[in-house]
């Protein structure tokens, strides 16, 4: 059986993070405490910050999978804040963190992506200007409104957060594509 050198990584930060914040945590105590080499860690990750969003892609975001033609948004979105609130502590302070690489930026640039990505396979490759305007606007405003729900130590249920941002990114869809295209109405 092969070793999973990521998910030894990645476990053993988010148990770190019951001892410790985040920031303060190391790469070498890391290393220490799973016994992986440093070679082997940058093998696998540029920084830690590399290991954060992996840690994001892999236990957070895993339903987002634009392979899978048949994504429910909501149903995706709601598995993704349940996500988020059983690795709350991890997300509150990986979303604290500021500088080159940080999660809070990589969610924005992940939702964007996600987001034309899902568009295009919706409606094609070609999208029209304000479908790309709408669909950046949309991500923004949704990645704006879970940070602020995270930092915030969660105060509505994830059945609410997921309902408001999916009626909130369904206005204006009517318009640009008339009511049966829409993929944000209920």
């Amino acid at each position: 059986m092969a070793i999973n050198v990521k998910k030894i990584l990645a476990d053993e930060l988010l148990e770190l993070i019951n001892k410790q914040n985040l920031q303060t945590i190391t790469i070498k105590q890391l290393l220490d405490a799973t016994g992986i080499s440093r070679q082997t860690f940058y093998n696998h990750f540029i920084d830690k910050n590399d290991l954060i969003q992996y840690i994001y892609n892999t236990r957070i975001v895993p339903g987002f999978d634009i392979s899978k033609p048949e994504i429910s948004f909501y149903d995706s979105l709601l598995e993704t804040l349940e996500n988020m609130k059983t690795y709350h502590v991890f997300m509150k302070q990986a979303c604290m963190m500021e500088g080159q690489n940080c999660l809070k930026d990589y969610i924005f640039e992940h939702c964007e992506q996600f987001d034309l990505q899902y568009h295009r396979h919706l409606y094609g490759k070609d999208l029209p200007e304000p479908l790309v305007f709408a669909t950046i606007y949309h991500a923004h405003a949704s990645s704006s409104m879970t940070l602020s729900w995270i930092l915030s130590d969660m105060p509505v249920s994830t059945k609410e957060i997921a309902k408001l941002i999916v009626n909130m990114r369904s206005l204006g869809m009517d318009q640009l594509f008339g009511e049966n295209k829409n993929p944000y109405k209920d």
